[in-house]
């Protein structure tokens, strides 16, 4: 049910038009498609499970029905969620509410009821845990998801916080701040970082709890949730407050694709289009070489960040065997490949015929090809289609379904990195990278007692024990360093560092150092 309500909002979020459009379409039939999807997904997890020798009849039937019945849920939930964030502008608004109006005091009662019996449940749980600082801050948890489901109720449900009427031009006192901050809001977009912000926040405050003995997990968890919170919600909010492009200083090409398209560095300031190029070609390729793709995945990515904060308890999901690695080798440096070939098309595209991007006039990806001008004489027009097309598509498949609803949405399925570790073309930029970098996990020479734990809790399906097993100090080049394996090892064989291959002498910068348990 978790996954459909996160495909359902992500599907109705990326694509309301287009959700809309299949369901109207497909009618009742909807659920063949939910059958079609129920039956290509039993047929693939039955071809890796049989060549890990897995496969097991009953298993594959109970994932079918799984998988048709999540597939009915999303389809509703899709367009429910479409219809309500897609709703009609009243009197200037989107999702605020018109002057005068608020929910049903029924919704109001219900939300609001359920958010302070869930904050009265984390309070008596906390003082239940009181005398272990862990226990709290996990028993916590419910208490801060009660607040933020009250704020966003009172929010966007009720005329709390509005001010009233909006600024007068030239106004900058602390109330007309105020009061854009409460009209940003007014955007499926804003809220979506919103509650994006307070699910990292509130699943980062429960690992903090699990996790508080190890400080390599405290820093990171903090880092996580202060990255998010500035560079991943706050920043964008404020530059959009005052009139600027919004932009994520925490993303970088590839992963941030069209920081390269050129219609977006003759729109954005200096500042950060220099940030763009900087952070992608100089910072990216020697952080990673210095200490591995952790230093991005695990501490400042946003999809990172929510998979080990709100997606922690799913992540001994991840698929295990050599099949589904030999799938994630194929998958993820196709997608990488595709942002490459679409960069350059749209580079390419922008630069032909007088009728370019350079002058302000060639196809954004947006509306139909035929109302923009191209070159007939310089046979343009091709390009500009096919670029256009690319950029459309990667944007919907990659960026909108991958990273998006699957990528989130089947956290409770297959565990939480089923887009960093299959589809990210940053992952896969930076894996290459780590491969000759400094970064690796090292193995304590018998030691290993074949337990299994650091496998089980891999969630980047990384066979861990066969090198503990092997004596082998080893890096793979999807290990996003989350230092999972080292902390659940009872013996602690392994550790995270930095030194070049052959190297005796260890380094200490951000090494994984478990302290006590």
């Amino acid at each position: 049910m978790l996954s459909a309500v996160l495909l359902g909002f992500y599907f109705g979020l990326y694509l309301p038009a287009e959700t809309a459009l299949l369901l109207t379409t497909l009618g009742k039939g909807v659920w063949l498609l939910g059958a079609v999807i129920a039956a290509v997904t039993v047929a693939v997890h039955a071809g890796f499970a049989r060549r890990d020798g897995t496969l097991v009849a009953r298993d594959e039937a109970v994932l079918g029905a799984k998988v048709f019945a999540l597939s009915m849920a999303t389809a509703g939930l899709s367009a429910w969620f479409a219809r309500a964030l897609e709703p009609a502008e009243h009197h200037g608004r989107h999702l605020l509410l018109s002057p005068g109006v608020s929910w049903s005091t029924p919704t109001l009662v219900a939300l609001l009821g359920g958010a302070l019996a869930l904050g009265a449940f984390g309070v008596a749980r906390m003082l239940r845990a009181r005398g272990d600082t862990g226990a709290v801050l996990r028993e916590a948890t419910w208490a801060l998801v009660a607040a933020q489901l009250a704020g966003v109720t009172l929010a966007y449900g009720t005329h709390v916080f509005d001010p009233g009427r909006a600024p007068a031009a030239g106004d900058h006192s602390v109330r007309a701040f105020g009061a854009l901050l409460y009209l940003a809001l007014d955007s499926k977009w804003t809220l979506y970082g919103l509650l994006y912000t307070c699910a990292v926040s509130a699943g980062g405050l429960f690992v903090l709890g699990r996790y508080l003995h190890n400080r390599y997990q405290v820093a990171r968890t903090l880092v996580v949730i202060g990255v998010q919170a500035s560079f991943g919600f706050s920043v964008p909010v404020l530059l959009k407050l005052f009139a600027q492009p919004e932009y994520y200083l925490s993303y970088f090409w590839p992963l941030k694709i069209d920081a390269f398209y050129p219609d977006n560095i003759l729109r954005d300031p200096a500042p950060f289009v220099l940030w763009s190029f900087l952070g992608s070609l100089l910072l990216v390729p020697l952080m990673g070489i210095f200490f591995g793709k952790r230093w991005y995945c695990s501490w400042v990515c946003g999809c990172g960040g929510l998979a080990n904060t709100a997606g922690e308890p799913f992540r001994h999901l991840s698929q295990k065997g050599e099949a589904a690695w030999r799938f994630e080798q194929a998958s993820i440096y196709t997608v990488l490949g595709l942002a490459v070939v679409t960069t350059v098309l749209v580079g390419l595209s922008a630069l032909v015929g007088p009728h370019s991007a350079l002058t302000g006039v060639w196809w954004s990806g947006h509306g139909e090809v035929s109302q923009w001008r191209v070159d007939g004489a310089l046979r343009s027009g091709a390009l500009v289609t096919v670029a256009g097309k690319a950029r459309y598509y990667y944007g919907l498949v990659v960026v909108a379904v991958l990273s998006g609803a699957i990528g989130v949405g089947l956290y409770p399925l297959g565990g939480t990195r089923q887009w960093c570790r299959n589809f990210c073309p940053m992952a896969a930029l930076l894996g290459l990278i780590q491969k000759v970098g400094r970064y690796r996990i090292r193995v304590k020479e018998d030691m290993c007692i074949s337990c299994g734990l650091c496998t089980q809790y891999c969630e980047m399906g990384i066979d861990v024990r066969s090198y503990a097993q092997s004596n082998e100090t080893f890096v793979r080049a999807s290990c996003v360093g989350c230092g999972m394996c080292a902390e659940v090892c009872p013996r602690g064989v392994l550790s995270l560092e930095q030194r070049w291959p052959g190297a005796t002498k260890r380094t200490t910068a951000l090494v994984q150092l478990r302290l006590r348990k």
